[in-house]
Parts: structure tokens; C-alpha cells; sequence
């Protein structure tokens, strides 16, 4: 038969040498990217060689002692049994004729052990055979199989040949040219690799250079060693097998040896000996794309550091994995009315570069403060650094949210910045996109020069104001960048009430020039200057920045309103602060739950404005309150309706795609929530976020679904730069030497063959047979696939990142416009495909508690569901409460 690799079209007929294909062509595969299994019916990826080795022997594969891989069947002696499976799949076999009370021999070779119960059995295996494996069975439970048998003549010539030993092919005089040229070429893979681990070590795990330099001095010195016992190995042999040789000759030999030796380059004389010899090799061999420094005053040595953003671009889409990724995005459409990207916005469709007939690349731009030291210690604000990323705003959501897909473009300090104006520090990203739109870049893939520009810029509300040229302050009258409303009138009036006039790109303009025309104004309707950005030919900041759900919501309005309503709850005695902390502490948190679980409010809540605590805490706070003290408080009261409404709208934010009703619905559900919230507090100002949060409906028409748009994965790369200085424990010239410390990472990840994991990555895969499965499920699989005779069934699985396990809940379908739950009972993999072996659920809405109770069907009848059948991708956990199974979505699941 033909072995396939899955990483790439090579193909051959012995399944030995995908291994030595992997080495030599997939090299980085198994160390930071997932390895495949060489079966093409089974999804599993593996971080080792070592592991898909061990995994093998699920496929019936032998290794210790043989010379080649030897495929073959397992018979059983009590029944017609006959089939390819791996020890594990065999014994699982044999229980099932053990819980039939039928004796069992033990299948191990010179065993007598019978048994008819599967606890000994178990037991006998676990003492006596710990370590045996397949190759150990008795000889007549074996059928083997010719692994010849779909070869070509030719292959089956390469097959033979492969299993030849060096010793009985002959070698002419003119070969050795070739084997010389071949040992060279194995000895820059092996300096290459030596190469890629150093990278590795010191771009991506972050070991310092001194680290770094101990470990390739102590690993040169090891060698040195192995020198030594090279030469004393080489005389033993030698005189053992009476070879007459003289000194001159074993010193040659010791000496090529030791030429050999990959540990030869980290030598003090080697390319890889110390840190600047470190560093070119990386550059010249990595082609890693130098950071530029900028002097904005020479005299105080103020600098910024900017990365060539075309050069980068230019090589990401002369990527085949990256340039696949971005037409495959574009030539899928949605339906009219319907927002499921920023390209189903207003703004995208108005912009006449972006939104023509020819492919052009839309850059999304993120601009934010952060602290690289502790920002509570001595040197706050002290190393405060203004950075600016970029992503390719074509790549699908699921894969520009890894940390590998954004880009550093520059990285400042925060007082420079405000001292000498973005202006001056944006000036040569301004170039290079100017550039980009007027004649653009040629990729080689496509043929063609590829033209583009900013489609937006993320930021929280004082970076985008600030890069903007707004007000900074939220306490001046005109605070909001998308209308004109003034501080006052958000408390008697509501944007949709129409009150509040839009800014338009052509008011914006006549607010500038007034601006420039009486130098003595400051401001005009919140406009302090102009946006760097405007000179661009396709971006504006009218249409250029778009809110943020995170800092509006999850970290502004849900921890405000939160602390408002516990008070309440607390002065009407419905239950204490310790009552609240001791639930929040017990509740028995599952999956991802767990690890976003809230922490526990401190007493200084109960005079605070807030609860703090970060986004996800607070979102998990939110969703799971009701399961937490629902029973506690009364239905209708006034504080309890605010949270359970302010409950929907986060559910309904966090959804990826949005209709004209489900719009509609979200703008009621933030009128009658504003409602609520002056009824239940009288006394309280509505707060910017507040209004902020009714323009949302009409952002999402714009811009499309705000998540696509949050701040949350960005700020997960700040984590990368404070790794860095906790590294190098050095500040001088702190900006070059983290802009250089992660082009080298990036430079590794270019490195890579595939930049994005693999779609489906699956854990604990195990083929077993459809046979030994319940009835039940059973029944389903045949059902669906016919006559199946075996199956993987996996413990975990990662569809795009997202982790699905037995156990979890997922919405499937819907019913009188509700949503149908579904247990997760099997993870099932056939043919390479993910499939959800899953038990529907009955399901009813409880108003007061704004999630679904679910109960078994009787009779329960399984299915089984494809993961596009889901109405999101998210994951659902079910809570017992109060002997209630209670399940709380995540987003709004029907739309």
C-alpha cells in the first residue's frame, strides 16, 4: 500500500521512510507543531517522534526486533474475530467475553493463565505482562498480512531495496563524490536543526543568553569527551578484529569523527560559539527581518523602533498556508442582512480600494500602553511602552487570533510619544502603507502586485481618542467619537431615541479646519487634531475605530453594575457577603470554567464602585450568578431584572454572527435594560460606556460583529515583551532589544512549514471495534456510516483551538425558536473527520434564572452530529443545582 504524509504530496510504499521524511523535510514538526499519524483514518497529532512510535502500535505495528514494519490481523479463539487493531483494542475485545462469564486464555505466549472474570484477567495482565507487547502474543492468534500487496513493481523494487544494509551494496570509486556531498548536506541539516533549537530556546522558550551560552559550552565540552572515547573505541575495535592500522590512520579516523560531530559548531570557533556568532547565523540562515531604529532627539537619545511592515507582509503572503487561507475567506459570501465579518459592514463596502473587484489585503492596526515591569512597584510608568501591532484582517478570525499572526510594527515609550507627537513615531508605517495603496506588493504566488490599506485600528477607548485626536478625558462635555452628544443629555436622552446627531468624515473635516484656522481652540465638539491616520488614502478615524467589548463591558459596565446590584441584594438581606464568597468558592466549576472561575469579593466591595477582577472573571461572574444565588433572590425584583438583562446583552455581544432581527432585538434589549437600571438605582449618572453601549447596534451594521474586533488577544501579546525583560533583566536600549528578540521568534515561526495548526487535532485516540461498543451506539454508527467495522474514538479534541471532551454540552438545532442541548457521549473519528456521537436533551427556559434546564429523553436515542450542525462553536457545561440540570450559553445561540 502507499504512505502518505500529510503535511505534504510525498508518497512512498514502505512506511518506514515517512519517518525519514519527516526528519528531513518536516523537522520542526514534533517540536513546536503537531506531528501526524502516517494512517490517513486517523486525526491524531503528537508533540514527539517518540509518541507516534508508541501510538503506532494502536495499529497493529511492530518495531523492537524487526527489520521492517510488519502489518498484520488478531484472531480470537472464541469467536470469528479477525481484524487490524492494536493491543489495547484486543483486550478491550477479550472483555467482552469475560463479562459474558466465557473463559479466556491469556493471549500472551508459554501462559496457561484462563480466567472468566475480567477483574483477574485485569489484574493477571497487569502483573505478569506489564510490558509485553504484540510481538509477545502467541504465535497462532497472529495472522500476518503482506504489506506489498497494492505496490507497483517499482515500489515493491524500492521496498526490497530499502531493507538492504550498507554492507551488501557495492560502492564504486566515482560514488564517493556523491556520498561525500550527501554527508555534507546531512551535516547542514544537522547544524541547521542545532541551529533551530538555540532559536527555539532563546526567542520562543525565552532562556537568557548567559543560560544559553553555559548550555552550549557545557554540550561542547561533553563532546570534547565523546572525542576522547571515539579514539579509544575505534583502537578496541580495531584490535578486537585484528586490523593492522597505525597511529597516523586512528587519528585520521577520530579525527573525521569528530569533523562530524554537530557539537563541532557550538565550539568557541564554531557558527553557533557565542551570542553574536548566535545571532548572525540566525539572521543569515532564519532571514530574519531587522528592526529599525529611529533617533527622534539626538542629544536626550530618544529613539523608536519601527519593523518594516511591507517586508514582513511580503513574505507572510508568499506563504502557500497564508495566501490559501486569505482566497479561501474571500470567495466565501453571506447572505444580505446578515453580518458575519468586517467585510459584511457598511465601512468595508464603502471603502472603494478594499471593497473592489481585485483581491487587496486589509491590515487591522492595535495601539495600547503597557507596563513591562510591575506596575504596582517602584518603576512604574518609568518603563512604560507604547506599542502598535498589525494582523491581516483576510485571515478568518480563528486564525489571526493566534499570538503567531500579530505583528509588532513599532514600540516606543509612552512619554516619548506624547512628547513628540504620533505624528513623528508613525511616519515610517505611514510610508510603508502609503506605499501598500498606491502601488503595492508583488507576490510571486499570485503573479500580480497586491495593493491594500488599515481597514481599522483596535484600541481601548484613551488609545483610540488619543491616536484619534479626541478628547482624552471622558469628563468634557463632547466625550464620544461616534456622535455628538454631550455629557448631560446621555442621562435623560438615548441614541436610539435619535437624539444625538452622527459624526460624518465631512463634519470631522470642518471641525479640523476650523481648528487650523483659530490656532487659539483647543477643541471643537471633543476633535483636538487631527488623525495620522487621515492621511492615508482609504482610512479614516470616523469609520476607523470601532468600540471595544472588552473594556466597554466586561471590564467597565458588567463589574460596575455587578457591584451595584450585590450591594443591593446584600442591604435587603437576601444574603451576606461571606455567603456570596463561600458559594462562588464551591460551586463545582467545570472545563473552561475552571479556569476562568471569578475570585472572591473583597469587604472593600461593599463601599467600591466596582468588583474589578479581569474580563473573563467577570463574564464567568455574570453567566453563572443566577445558578449561584438565583434561588435566593426574589422573581421581579428591580436589581435582579438589571442583571439578567445585562446577562442577554453580553450573550448576545459575544455572538460572531448577527441577522437585521437578532439587531433589532439586542437594540430592545439595551433600551429596556437602561430602563432597569434608573429605575433600580435613581440616584446613579450613566457612565460614557453606558452610551457607548447604545451604539452598538449601529457599529455592528458598520463595522460587523464586534468580537472580531475586541481587544482581548492583543493584550495577550503584551505577555511576550514582559517575558522578555524578566529574561534579559536589562533595560539599556530596552526597545531594540525586544523588537529584535521577537523578529527572531518570528523568524523561527516563518520557519515553520505551516504557520496555523492543524483544523482537528484530537488526544487518547484509540481505534476500537464497532462490535464491542454498546448497542446504542452501535446502532447510531451504523446508521450513519453503513458497515463500519472500527472506529477511533478519542478522549479530547481541538477543533481550531476550541476543546470538545465527553461530557460537555453543544447546541444543536432548535425547537419553537429555542435552542436543542446535546450531551457529548463519544468523540468519534472516521475516515479523518471529527464526528460528535451525542444525546439529545429536552430543554426548558427558565425566565428567572436566564439559562435552560435539560433532562433525559426517554427513551434516549443517540446521534450522531458533524460540528458544523452546532449552533456555535462553544462548548456548554451542565450544573446540577438544587437537583436542577441547568445549562447557561455563552452567546445568543439562534439568530
Amino acid at each position: 500500500m502507499r504512505w502518505t504524509c500529510k503535511l505534504c504530496t510525498f508518497f512512498c510504499g514502505n512506511r518506514k521512510r515517512i519517518f525519514e521524511h519527516y526528519e528531513s523535510s518536516h523537522r520542526h514538526y514534533g517540536a513546536n507543531c503537531p506531528l501526524p499519524c502516517i494512517y490517513t483514518d486517523c486525526a491524531q497529532y503528537f508533540r514527539s517522534k517518540k509518541s507516534l512510535q508508541i501510538h503506532l502500535r494502536d495499529h497493529g505495528i511492530i518495531e523492537s526486533g524487526s527489520t521492517g514494519l510488519v502489518g498484520f490481523k488478531l484472531k480470537c479463539s472464541l469467536c470469528d474475530f479477525n481484524e487490524q487493531v492494536g493491543l489495547k483494542q484486543y483486550i478491550t475485545h477479550l472483555g467482552k467475553h469475560l463479562r459474558n462469564k466465557e473463559s479466556v486464555i491469556c493471549p500472551f505466549n508459554q501462559c496457561p493463565f484462563k480466567s472468566s472474570k475480567f477483574s483477574s484477567f485485569s489484574s493477571h495482565k497487569c502483573r505478569c505482562h506489564p510490558h509485553c507487547t504484540l510481538k509477545d502474543f502467541k504465535t497462532e492468534l497472529i495472522v500476518q498480512e503482506s504489506v506489498t500487496d497494492d505496490l507497483t513493481e517499482s515500489e515493491i523494487a524500492v521496498e526490497l531495496q530499502s531493507n538492504v544494509g550498507d554492507s551488501d551494496i557495492p560502492v564504486s570509486l566515482e560514488d564517493y563524490s556523491d556520498i561525500e556531498t550527501a554527508h555534507h548536506d546531512t551535516a547542514e541539516k544537522i547544524q541547521g536543526r542545532l541551529g533551530s533549537l538555540l532559536l527555539r530556546m532563546q526567542a520562543v522558550l525565552h532562556v537568557s543568553k548567559l543560560a544559553t551560552q553555559e548550555i552550549v559550552s557545557e554540550f561542547y565540552e561533553i563532546g570534547v569527551l565523546i572525542g576522547h572515547l571515539n579514539e579509544h573505541t575505534v583502537k578496541n575495535v580495531l584490535g578486537k578484529h585484528c586490523c593492522n592500522t597505525d597511529e597516523n590512520s586512528i587519528t585520521l579516523v577520530t579525527e573525521a569523527l569528530h569533523s562530524l560531530s554537530p557539537l563541532d559548531s557550538i565550539s568557541e570557533s564554531g557558527c553557533l560559539g557565542s551570542d553574536q556568532k548566535r545571532l548572525c547565523y540566525f539572521k543569515e540562515k532564519f532571514g530574519v527581518i531587522d528592526p529599525i531604529e529611529y533617533v527622534l532627539d539626538l542629544p536626550s537619545k530618544k529613539t523608536f523602533v519601527y519593523v518594516p511592515v511591507l517586508k514582513t507582509l511580503q513574505v507572510l503572503l508568499n506563504r502557500g498556508d497564508i495566501i490559501d487561507k486569505i482566497l479561501e475567506e474571500a470567495s466565501t459570501g453571506s447572505k444580505p442582512g446578515h453580518y458575519k465579518a468586517s467585510f459584511d459592514g457598511s465601512y468595508f463596502k464603502e471603502n472603494p480600494l478594499l471593497s473592489g473587484e481585485n483581491q487587496c489585503i486589509s491590515l487591522a492596526l492595535y495601539i495600547d500602553d503597557f507596563e513591562v515591569c510591575n506596575p504596582l512597584g517602584t518603576s512604574r510608568k518609568k518603563h512604560k511602552l507604547c506599542a502598535i501591532y498589525w494582523v491581516i484582517a483576510n485571515l478568518p478570525v480563528k486564525y489571526r487570533s493566534s499570538l503567531s499572526s500579530i505583528y509588532l510594527a513599532l514600540l516606543c515609550r509612552s512619554v516619548d510619544a506624547k512628547t513628540f507627537g504620533y505624528e513623528n513615531i508613525v511616519e515610517p508605517l505611514l510610508r510603508d502603507i502609503k506605499l501598500l495603496e498606491n502601488q503595492g506588493i508583488y507576490i510571486s504566488r499570485l503573479g500580480t502586485s497586491v495593493r491594500g490599506t488599515v481597514l481599522y485600528v483596535s484600541s481601548d477607548n484613551l488609545g483610540a481618542h488619543s491616536f484619534a485626536g479626541f478628547q482624552e478625558s471622558f469628563n468634557v462635555d463632547k466625550f464620544c467619537r461616534f456622535c455628538l452628544a454631550s455629557r448631560s443629555d446621555i442621562q435623560s436622552c438615548s441614541v436610539q431615541s435619535g437624539s444625538f446627531l452622527l459624526r460624518t468624515k465631512e463634519s470631522h473635516n470642518e471641525n479640523l479646519y476650523m481648528l487650523r484656522e483659530n490656532e487659539k481652540l483647543k477643541s471643537i465638539d471633543g476633535v483636538k487634531r487631527d488623525c495620522v491616520l487621515n492621511r492615508l488614502s482609504y482610512f479614516h478615524c470616523i469609520t476607523g475605530f470601532p468600540p471595544d467589548l472588552l473594556h466597554d463591558l466586561l471590564e467597565g459596565i458588567v463589574p460596575l453594575e455587578l457591584c451595584l446590584c450585590l450591594k443591593k441584594f446584600i442591604g435587603k438581606k437576601y444574603f451576606t457577603l461571606h455567603h456570596l464568597n463561600t458559594v462562588i468558592q464551591r460551586f463545582p466549576y467545570k472545563f473552561s470554567d475552571k479556569t476562568n472561575r471569578p475570585q472572591k469579593l473583597s469587604e472593600k466591595v461593599l463601599v467600591s464602585e466596582t468588583i474589578g477582577g479581569n474580563g473573563h472573571e467577570n463574564w464567568t461572574l455574570l453567566r453563572l450568578l443566577p445558578l449561584l444565588i438565583g434561588d435566593v433572590v426574589p422573581e421581579n425584583d428591580d436589581a435582579w431584572c438589571v442583571i439578567l438583562e445585562l446577562k442577554d446583552i453580553v450573550e448576545l455581544l459575544a455572538s460572531s454572527t448577527f441577522t437585521e432581527e437578532s439587531l433589532c432585538y439586542l437594540e430592545g434589549k439595551i433600551s429596556e435594560h437602561r430602563k432597569l437600571l434608573q429605575n433600580a438605582f435613581p440616584g446613579l449618572r450613566l457612565k460614557p460606556k453606558h452610551h457607548f453601549l447604545e451604539h452598538y447596534p449601529h457599529l455592528i451594521r458598520c463595522f460587523g460583529p464586534l468580537v472580531d474586533f475586541w481587544t482581548i488577544r492583543f493584550e495577550a501579546k503584551h505577555s511576550f515583551f514582559k517575558k522578555v525583560v524578566r529574561d534579559v533583566n536589562n533595560f539599556k536600549n530596552i526597545l531594540l532589544t525586544l523588537s529584535l528578540r521577537h523578529q527572531l521568534m518570528l523568524a523561527y515561526y516563518l520557519d515553520v512549514p505551516n504557520l496555523f495548526k492543524p483544523t482537528v487535532e484530537v488526544k487518547g485516540a484509540s481505534n476500537v471495534s464497532v462490535d464491542i461498543l454498546t448497542a446504542s451506539v452501535k446502532q447510531v454508527i451504523k446508521k450513519k456510516f453503513g458497515t463500519l467495522s472500527s472506529v477511533s474514538l478519542a478522549t479530547t479534541a481541538f477543533i481550531h483551538g476550541t476543546k470538545y471532551t465527553k461530557g460537555m454540552f453543544v447546541s444543536i438545532g432548535s425547537t419553537s425558536g429555542l435552542p436543542d442541548f446535546c450531551k457529548v457521549v463519544h468523540v468519534l473519528l472516521v475516515c479523518n473527520k471529527l464526528f460528535f456521537v451525542v444525546e439529545p436533551f429536552s430543554a426548558w427556559y427558565l425566565e428567572h434564572l436566564r439559562c435552560y434546564e435539560v433532562c433525559k429523553r426517554d427513551p434516549a436515542q443517540l446521534i450522531v452530529a458533524e460540528p458544523e450542525e452546532l449552533n456555535h462553536y462553544t462548548p456548554l457545561t451542565a450544573y446540577t443545582v438544587q437537583e436542577r440540570f441547568l445549562v447557561s450559553p455563552k452567546v445568543f445561540l439562534v439568530h
